[in-house]
């Protein structure tokens, strides 16, 4: 079987678990899952594994606590070392997409201003700290299910991360621009999210993802390009058009995935 066969037969047989059984197994499930650096298809293995051996204690009256033991973190701690780790070009490959896809997103939002001024402080900053706010949010979810203070700490940590994003263009401005700043056009700029766009709509092709999936890359993809061929321009919108576009720019990146995530919570 493939990753995602594994994964819906193991949608399907979690059906089959008793309530205080379903709890203990999906901590479990989370906490191994938000572990990106592991083999996937080896993980999904490991896990559907572990299901069918609680469903046939469950069988036979024996609890899952009983079974493993009372402490899920141990146990998955257990199994994670058991695992393969990512080549290194599968890490590669997914930190480059995540890069791409925060680029995207965050440099959008320059295509707006009257004038384009790219630098390594006020551009390059705020990418790497919603990468590192990524990271926290990814910990904190991981450490939700066996200790709250830890988790609480890493969500605040993501929290000022993102916060600090918002931060640092006033910064520059208020410093009148820190580094190094390059100028470019809006017509330059919209064709380089056009090309990462299509560098981060090949990778959805290439793991056949669904196409809700997509669906914001595309929308960014059309408004760059209506920049880029000059149906658009940044320099002549108004306050309120630029407010707009911010609010639909926010429902792309926050509503769809959480769509999405819905859509997949219903179907296990």
């Amino acid at each position: 079987m493939n990753t995602e066969e594994l994964v819906e037969q193991n949608n399907q047989l979690r059906k089959q678990l008793n309530p205080e059984n379903k709890t203990y197994y999906e901590e479990i499930l989370v906490y191994i899952r938000v572990n990106i650096n592991k083999k996937e298809k080896q993980t999904e293995e490991l896990l559907l594994e572990m299901l069918q051996d609680i469903l046939n204690a469950q069988k036979n009256g024996t609890s899952a606590q009983v079974f493993f033991g009372k402490n899920p973190k141990e146990i998955s701690d257990a199994i994670l070392a058991e695992l393969p780790n990512n080549s290194s070009k599968d890490l590669i490959k997914f930190v480059m997409m995540v890069f791409i896809l925060l680029l995207q997103f965050n440099l959008f939002t320059l295509l707006l201003e009257p004038v384009i001024a790219v630098s390594l402080f006020k551009t390059g900053l705020p990418i790497l700290l919603l990468a590192l706010a990524i990271i926290f949010i990814l910990a904190s979810v991981k450490y939700s299910l066996f200790s709250k203070k830890v988790s609480y700490s890493f969500a605040l940590s993501a929290f000022m991360c993102w916060l600090a994003t918002f931060l640092v263009p006033i910064i520059d401005n208020k410093m009148n621009g820190i580094g190094k700043t390059v100028i470019l056009s809006h017509q330059l700029f919209a064709l380089i999210l056009l090309l990462l766009s299509g560098i981060i709509l090949v990778g959805y092709y290439l793991e056949k993802s669904s196409f809700l999936e997509t669906i914001p890359t595309v929308i960014l993809a059309v408004l760059a390009f209506t920049i880029f061929i000059g149906l658009v321009n940044p320099a002549t919108l108004s306050l309120a058009s630029k407010m707009l576009f911010s609010t639909l720019l926010l429902l792309i990146m926050f509503v769809l995935p959480s769509i999405q995530f819905y859509r997949q919570e219903k179907k296990n």
